[in-house]
């Protein structure tokens, strides 16, 4: 009985399953015609046939004259729609119009971070500060702030006419292990002072006052003649000048706003190898954008990406006509290279030339929950006037994976002011805490 009973339930629920089939399949044909009514109605009162040819001419037309609602619009064209303040003043999106149209772009300033470092900057009583942070896995500038007494140009963060110093060890030291595979724990011997550059420091030999000191430290306490003998001897002209274009030196920055072109120049001359290799020259310049960039190439597993302000932007009709996306510009190192490189940048916060900035960092409510990486970098102008100094790093959560990645440069007079690691330390610390 048992067995019998269930058959029958299971014919009569196969019974209704095909009844709700026929009636879904009527219903569905219903729905379709009228809809197909409806339409040619709607058509011929509303003219929709000559709209649609009207509305095509005017595409045409449009696309003729270099812009339409389903075009897109190019960063060389942003550049020449923005200006640079307008941008920074944005609080999420900017209203504009182009070519007689009305266009609306979304911002990916972070407004809390980048009212935050304002403040913090323009009470600065140092005569030049520029401040970026970047995602470092999309792009998305987060914050850009700049303080300028020194001339009537604002602009700091975009101008690279500010000698790199120390941190190119940042490019050598990538070259390094990623080419001639040297280690963090690889020894280097020196002998002399470490924050100087003499040729009798720049030889093979060694005596009872060498010093040796791993890569990792060598880096973390910025010992020059450590680095100069790795210009001479493993990396020479070919490797500085090819991982230089990698890092992006010497090329165009891919942005909305015209960024100036961070230069270097190897000649055929070992001492000036050792020069370039520890940033003890004036020549090599860089930007605190691409000074950025280098950081956050390092905590992206070794990918840079190109650097963005707009997100993306919309007509009238909120058809978009540009999105900026993750434009990734190359594989600068390996992953493995790039995990290296964060235990020297590491290094360099923990017992290295910022470890006074942060030295509590492991203490800290909120540093203390982020893998920190940072390289300084000073030098003088030539006639001692001003001393330019220089951190760039990141901050990456032990958990959430959330990162960060920021230059800061401060251009000091006769009185050092706030140092830049000073401001690093108080945007990782006010961005990771503000986190939503």
């Amino acid at each position: 009985m048992q067995s019998y009973k269930s058959w029958r339930s299971y014919q009569k629920r196969l019974q209704k399953a095909e009844a709700r089939k026929r009636l879904a399949g009527k219903s569905l044909w219903a729905l379709l015609a009228l809809a197909s009514v409806c339409l040619v109605v709607w058509t011929v009162k509303v003219g929709l046939i000559p709209a649609l040819w009207k509305r095509a001419s005017q595409v045409t037309s449009e696309c003729q004259g270099g812009i339409s609602p389903s075009s897109t619009l190019s960063r060389e064209q942003l550049k020449e729609i923005f200006d640079r303040e307008t941008l920074l003043r944005a609080k999420g999106e900017v209203s504009f119009e182009w070519e007689g149209r009305p266009f609306t772009a979304e911002i990916t300033l972070n407004n809390a971070l980048q009212r935050y470092m304002s403040g913090r900057i323009n009470q600065a009583r140092s005569l030049m500060v520029g401040f970026v942070a970047v995602d470092p896995e999309t792009g998305h500038v987060l914050s850009l702030v700049d303080m300028n007494k020194l001339d009537d140009n604002r602009d700091v963060c975009l101008r690279s006419r500010f000698p790199a110093a120390s941190i190119f060890k940042i490019v050598a030291a990538a070259a390094a292990i990623d080419a001639k595979g040297i280690s963090s724990g690889t020894k280097l011997a020196y002998n002399g002072r470490s924050h100087t550059l003499y040729k009798n420091q720049l030889t093979r030999k060694t005596n009872r006052y060498t010093h040796r000191l791993t890569l990792k430290d060598c880096f973390a306490k910025s010992v020059n003649p450590a680095f100069g003998k790795l210009g001479i001897f493993e990396l020479k002209k070919e490797l500085l000048e090819s991982y230089a274009h990698r890092f992006g030196f010497n090329e165009v920055i891919d942005f909305e706003l015209p960024v100036e072109v961070s230069r270097i120049s190897v000649r055929e001359d070992d001492y000036h190898w050792a020069e370039i290799a520890c940033g003890f020259n004036r020549q090599t310049s860089i930007s605190p954008l691409h000074g950025a960039l280098l950081a956050a190439t390092i905590v992206n597993d070794g990918k840079m990406v190109s650097p963005a302000v707009v997100d993306f932007v919309v007509d009238s009709e909120q058809n978009p006509v540009y999105a900026s996306g993750t434009k990734v510009v190359r594989q600068v190192i390996s992953p493995k290279t790039s995990e290296e490189m964060k235990e020297l940048m590491g290094a360099t916060i923990s017992y290295g030339t910022a470890r006074r900035a942060f030295r509590d960092h492991r203490r800290d409510r909120v540093l203390s929950k982020l893998h920190l990486g940072g390289k300084t970098g000073s030098i003088k102008n030539e006639n001692d006037r001003l001393f330019y100094d220089w951190f760039v790093g990141f901050g990456e959560q032990k958990k959430g994976g959330k990162k960060l990645a920021l230059a800061v440069l401060v251009v000091h007079g006769k009185l050092l002011r706030a140092r830049a690691h000073e401001y690093a330390r108080l945007a990782l610390r006010y961005y990771f805490d503000h986190l939503g």
